[in-house]
């Protein structure tokens, strides 16, 4: 239960009901004055002069909380933008930076020595700063590129197509104030396709009457959204959970399955989802 919603229960404001918490309720200025509130603190320092360029403190730095199955991802909180380290299997955070920066994540992940050792899987997004301090920092762990970050991409390339047709369409309209019939019937698509964007990322049973009917119409009259969209659909069917219960050899078969219909359809917006040449 988060603050916002414990003070709607006692029905007074948020940030009165954080400030009394920071300030009276919990030990932060206790530890702060102790030196337990972020005992450790990573400096830039000019190797030439000694000189200390900025200090980040790492708020929370916990080598307890590491465990055999970790995440690390960015958080942006109060437009900052932080790294936040986390053990799967329980939840509790090990690792809290304020900072997405390559170095200074290779250096936080330092300060946990032998302890990484325990790591035996990593969930990291895409970010070549996440992976490259993973291969350097935990190179016994294998790293899992977690689902939410895969479907983005296969979302981004269906959002792709809904915007190159939505182009196509706007300039096929006449140059002058006076619309015709075809000008018409082309704004009229433009409208269906500026509601359809969410309905692209879901499941059709999801969809309500009036969206199952706009997107039967946008199908039929532009099969590259309806090819576009099954693709993604096919692939969220596969990340499935209950296809833990096949063999591997299946699982493995179905996503090869699914990368020979992309070729097949050679639609230029999934060329970035798997590395295609087409």
């Amino acid at each position: 239960m988060n603050i916002a919603t414990v003070a709607r229960m006692f029905c007074i404001l948020p940030q009165t009901l954080t400030y009394w918490y920071r300030h009276y309720l919990s030990d932060y200025q206790s530890d702060k004055a102790s030196g337990k509130w972020h005992p450790k603190t990573l400096y830039d320092v000019d190797e030439e002069t000694g000189e200390i360029f900025t200090e980040l403190p790492l708020y929370v730095f916990k080598p307890e909380n590491i465990g055999e199955q970790m995440c690390i991802d960015d958080k942006g909180i109060a437009h900052e933008g932080f790294t936040i380290l986390s053990n799967h299997q329980t939840g509790k955070m090990a690792m809290m930076l304020e900072s997405t920066n390559g170095k200074d994540v290779e250096a936080a992940l330092g300060l946990f020595g032998d302890t990484l050792d325990k790591v035996k899987s990593i969930s990291s997004d895409m970010a070549a700063t996440y992976l490259k301090a993973c291969r350097l920092l935990l190179p016994m762990a294998q790293v899992v590129i977690d689902k939410f970050h895969v479907m983005q991409y296969v979302y981004g390339a269906i959002e792709e197509v809904r915007l190159r047709i939505k182009k196509e369409l706007m300039a096929q309209l006449s140059k002058g104030k006076t619309k015709t019939e075809k000008d018409t019937e082309i704004l009229a698509d433009l409208e269906q396709l500026r509601h359809c964007r969410h309905a692209l990322s879901q499941p059709p049973d999801k969809w309500s009457e009036t969206g199952t009917a706009r997107m039967d119409y946008l199908f039929q009259k532009y099969p590259e959204i309806k090819t576009a969209y099954d693709l993604g659909q096919d692939f969220r069917n596969w990340y499935d959970i209950s296809n833990r219960e096949k063999n591997k050899i299946f699982i493995e078969r179905d996503l090869r399955n699914w990368y020979y219909k992309v070729e097949d359809t050679k639609i230029e917006e999934f060329k970035s989802v798997g590395g295609f040449n087409f």
